[in-house]
């Protein structure tokens, strides 16, 4: 009786053992999991800082950052046109107008590779509310500001957090300065023909076109200087698509276009629609085509910023005075 019991304890001893292996195995793997998941980034806490409200609480940002990432084109143009450079951001496909060299930048892509920026020792990470998704890890990398943001209308607000969270107010200041001279002297440029030249903004996907309104990037440079829009775009929404039977409401007195291409592919097939509608019967009936005012602009039409706002004024004084 006495060997039995022993031999029951032994059973007993060796399951518990096992037991208790196949437990911590078990457990591992869940944490490695999580790991794999939400990369545990180590953040420098620095205590020369100051609080920065943003979209998405209050953040204690550095003093003076000098090693700043761009999760998103949003807040990449602010910095640039505040000449700072940051150290990461996506520039892979970027087009913003007098951008300067963009070489020393690291391309952190689209959606943001949180590897690559956590190997860029930040101090300092900017983004807009396109970014969110990726906040709660990027704050554990460096001290992260979101930018509140409902459509590129609101590139302005950008401008001005982007620069008070990098300390530079004044610089964000002077730029708006002579955004506003620039448009008095456009205004003044066109005259009486302000208020009777209505602008139709159109841009060309392969298999629709969008009128841009009132509440995106272009439609506010066009308010700021106090030109008319075609009833079909006097709204305040950012844009409406239509298909090529409703081409009538892209009329205007003039039609700026530019097509749509985030990747080569695109981009041809979007040239390829362009090109036949021109030649549509419906196309050719519009008043801005019969008086030959129809011009092609860039991508910069829908831009984030003063480096976009300047060079959509160029062109306006190009097509509207010149």
């Amino acid at each position: 009786m006495g060997g039995i019991k022993l031999q029951e304890c032994y059973r007993i001893v060796c399951f518990s053992f096992l037991s208790l292996c196949v437990l911590v195995v078990f457990s591992s793997c869940g944490n490695n999991r999580q790991s794999t998941k939400i990369p545990a980034f180590p953040q420098k806490i620095s205590s020369d800082c100051r609080m920065i409200e943003h979209t998405l609480g209050e953040t204690c940002v550095p003093i003076n950052p000098n090693r700043v990432i761009a999760l998103d084109d949003c807040t990449l143009e602010p910095m640039l046109a505040l000449n700072l450079q940051p150290v990461g951001a996506p520039v892979s496909n970027v087009n913003i107008p007098n951008q300067g060299d963009l070489s020393s930048i690291q391309d952190t892509g689209s959606p943001p590779n949180l590897e690559t920026i956590f190997s860029l020792k930040p101090d300092l990470i900017l983004g807009c509310a396109y970014s969110q998704d990726v906040y709660k890890q990027a704050t554990q990398i460096a001290p992260t500001i979101i930018a509140p943001i409902e459509s590129s209308a609101d590139w302005k607000s950008v401008l001005f957090l982007v620069a008070d969270t990098v300390g530079k107010t004044d610089k964000a200041e002077q730029l708006m300065t002579t955004y506003t001279k620039r448009i008095e002297a456009l205004q003044s440029k066109l005259g009486k023909r302000i208020n009777i030249t209505k602008i139709s903004v159109i841009r060309i996907h392969p298999g629709h076109i969008s009128l841009y309104a009132k509440d995106v990037f272009i439609g506010t440079l066009l308010a700021d200087v106090g030109l008319p829009r075609p009833k079909s775009q006097n709204r305040d929404i950012p844009a409406i698509d239509i298909s090529k039977e409703n081409i009538h409401d892209a009329d205007g007195d003039v039609i700026f276009v530019w097509v749509y291409g985030s990747n080569r592919q695109l981009l041809e097939a979007s040239e390829a629609a362009l090109k036949k509608l021109q030649s549509d019967p419906l196309w050719q009936e519009l008043d801005a085509v019969k008086f030959g005012k129809v011009y092609i602009v860039p991508e910069y039409w829908i831009g984030a910023g003063p480096l976009s706002a300047n060079a959509v004024i160029d062109d306006l004084f190009k097509y509207l005075v010149n």
